[in-house]
């Protein structure tokens, strides 16, 4: 912790101190603020004042006012704490530049998330994650980078997508929230998720959670367009789902039972629905349910995020419709069966942005 306490007094100005800080993950702030109380001199009370107008975490909070206290009881001089009023920050946090990007799902069930955080000026910590349907996220990669490098990655980016893969540019705190998410379904990189929860707090988007999705602005005039509507846009084109034993699943489908005899076209189809029905019970099916409805919310939140406002209602109302949603399901199982996606050739999703 020493060499925290250095870091801290070697920043250049306060606006450099805080923004170390709240690089810090929630343990390691809880024992810098504890060694930071040992310092007993009038620049720790400047510093400890400035934290507390941007911490969100209540008990650490608590613990800046104890130690505030242990300092003033040592004779050392410190304000009286401002919870409110303008930080003295401000002019720092309105030219921050942060940024988030997620993809539509892709044929074999992952999509793209990336976000740019800038802890001081024109340096950011960049994150780019692979993140798969079922399984959660894959692959993590952070890195540091300047302005320039972040600028032609995300040109880069843009440039190598082509519909009916789908770029968005998200709210920052929104693209943390996916990859915290991910790491939970996946059970990695979990270790990574803390200092970027804490980071990510502070910050004042409108989305954080796919709660907030439900209730961002439109239009009173904005009619949601109907299920068949939504599901045609190209958005959702190469999404289709996956398990365990889906080719037998298929051939079962599609075939007519063995039978000798030609069963007229209304038959097939009506056996076809029978079969449909009872996959949509079974729990390898089932289970996958709530993914399928993250995914809509996510899409929800894409479609409203390109301007496609009518869709973006249209994706909430199937949510918000639990025969809609089974629907909606039921369409992605039938197309799954249906169809034998061909992967098409691409490259991976992580890019290094030194490479």
């Amino acid at each position: 912790m020493d060499e925290l306490i250095r870091a801290i007094d070697s920043a250049q100005d306060l606006e450099k101190k805080v923004e170390y800080y709240f690089t810090l993950a929630g343990d390691e702030r809880v024992s810098l603020l504890k060694d930071l109380g040992e310092q007993r001199n009038e620049e720790t009370g400047v510093l400890l004042n400035a934290i507390y107008l941007q911490e969100t975490d209540k008990e650490i909070r608590k613990l800046i006012r104890k130690t505030i206290f242990r300092l003033r009881s040592s004779g050392v001089k410190v304000e009286e704490l401002r919870p409110e009023g303008e930080s003295v920050l401000r002019k720092v946090e309105e030219v921050r530049v942060n940024m988030g990007f997620l993809t539509n799902f892709d044929h074999a069930g992952s999509r793209m998330v990336m976000a740019a955080y800038e802890v001081r000026k024109n340096t950011f910590v960049f994150l780019n994650g692979d993140l798969h349907f079922r399984e959660g996220l894959r692959e993590l990669m952070s890195s540091p980078v300047d302005r320039r490098s972040l600028e032609q990655i995300v040109a880069t980016y843009r440039d190598n997508t082509k519909e009916p893969a789908f770029l968005v540019e998200v709210s920052p705190a929104y693209a943390a929230f996916i990859v915290e998410e991910g790491a939970k379904l996946s059970g990695r990189f979990t270790d990574a998720i803390g200092s970027l929860k804490s980071f990510v707090a502070q910050l004042k988007d409108s989305v954080h959670k796919p709660d907030d999705i439900h209730s961002l602005r439109v239009a009173d005039d904005v009619v949601p367009l109907p299920l068949h509507d939504v599901l045609r846009h190209e958005i959702f084109t190469p999404f289709s789902l996956s398990w365990e034993g889906i080719e037998e699943d298929r051939k079962s489908y599609l075939s007519t039972g063995g039978s000798t005899i030609v069963l007229p076209q209304h038959m097939m189809e009506e056996k076809k629905e029978t079969y449909l029905r009872d996959l949509m019970g079974r729990h390898d099916i089932a289970s996958q349910a709530p993914l399928f409805k993250r995914l809509l919310e996510d899409y929800a939140y894409l479609f409203h995020c390109i301007g496609d406002h009518a869709r973006y209602r249209g994706t909430l109302s199937i949510i918000r419709d639990t025969t809609a949603l089974d629907h909606a399901l039921s369409f992605f199982v039938r197309k799954s069966l249906e169809a034998r996606q061909e992967f098409p050739a691409g490259g991976d999703l992580i890019i290094d942005p030194y490479g």
